[in-house]
């Protein structure tokens, strides 16, 4: 289970993120909201990217704010970036082979990418710079699971997708769910949380501000719009 309590992040003098808690647990939470409220800098402050200014980041009770970046992985979290981070000159096997150096320090178990993204059998010798965005998205996740993490972050996994594949990458998140895996999201658009999410949180300016279904917060919007 991901509990985050108080959770504060700081960038120079703004408060990104103003003590947050919340918790994932068998589920996939998507974190919504406009630009600028904070989504991405709760997915970065738990894989470590980010400095945590005050707050707990709790995997299966144990805080892990003071592990290094480099040694998240070791402990159980995986991360999938909205610009992919993917090593361009190698292929994707390669790129899968480097992420899986944190498994075999870990001692868990692999999970299987091939029964988990069988799209990916016929690009494994092929250059990531020659992937289309989707495919580079999909080698990005594969990165992640290969992993073997407890918790999954993605980060506008569906940004910038046509439909077939927007769809596509749901059903998956929905098999890696499945896996056991507790996954948080965060998403622009509510009406692509929607396509995967099971549960919603809205931010604005860094805090919590509603928490429902996707059907209720697009409820919740669409009251407050009426009433203004």
């Amino acid at each position: 289970m991901l509990e985050i309590k108080d959770l504060t992040v700081f960038y120079g003098t703004e408060k990104a993120v103003r003590e947050l808690s919340m918790k994932v647990s068998g589920e996939v939470v998507c974190l919504c909201g406009r630009n600028g409220a904070g989504k991405s800098t709760v997915l970065r402050a738990v894989a470590g990217i980010v400095h945590v200014d005050s707050g707990q980041i709790l995997l299966d009770g144990k805080d892990v704010i003071p592990i290094p970046l480099h040694k998240r992985l070791e402990s159980g979290i995986g991360y999938v970036p909205e610009d992919r981070k993917l090593f361009k000159e190698m292929t994707v096997r390669e790129n899968i082979e480097v992420a899986k150096i944190g498994v075999k320090a870990s001692g868990r178990k692999e999970m299987n990418i091939d029964e988990l993204l069988p799209e990916l059998a016929s690009l494994y010798n092929r250059k990531s710079k020659l992937l289309s965005g989707g495919q580079q998205k999909l080698v990005s996740i594969a990165r992640a699971i290969a992993t073997s993490p407890n918790v999954l972050l993605f980060d506008e996994v569906l940004e910038g997708l046509a439909r077939s594949m927007m769809i596509k990458i749901s059903e998956i998140v929905t098999k890696i769910k499945a896996e056991g895996k507790d996954i948080l999201c965060a998403e622009s658009s509510l009406d692509k949380a929607g396509m995967y999410a099971d549960r919603i949180i809205w931010l604005e300016k860094g805090q919590i501000v509603a928490t429902g279904s996707p059907a209720e917060i697009k409820k919740q919007i669409s009251d407050s719009i009426r009433a203004r």
